[in-house]
């Protein structure tokens, strides 16, 4: 099963922006500042017609097969913010708030 970079990337904001909506309303939240993302790649060289280069994200024990592919260790460092340009605020899952 090949997951691409890009499908990856969607899949973890998918996650940010749920962990932002189960944090609506709750007494204590997080504030997400940045996200690294280190992923093992395979990067392909394809000869069709379309060609190109593909990024494709190695799922555990995933090893790559072809000729045409190596292998590399990728890290990406992403800031969170709204589509507004906010602040990612998550829920922390504390039930109350710690007092001083």
């Amino acid at each position: 099963m090949e997951i691409g970079l890009a499908e990856t990337i969607r899949a973890l904001r998918g996650e940010l922006a749920q962990a932002m909506a189960d944090g609506e309303g709750q007494p204590v939240r997080l504030r997400v500042e940045s996200v690294k993302l280190d992923v093992q790649v395979a990067v392909t060289a394809s000869a069709e017609a379309q060609g190109g280069v593909k990024f494709w994200v190695l799922t555990a024990g995933g090893k790559a097969t072809e000729g045409t592919t190596a292998t590399h260790t990728v890290s990406l460092e992403l800031t969170a913010e709204t589509a507004e340009g906010g602040t990612v605020l998550t829920n922390s899952g504390r039930a109350t708030p710690v007092e001083d």
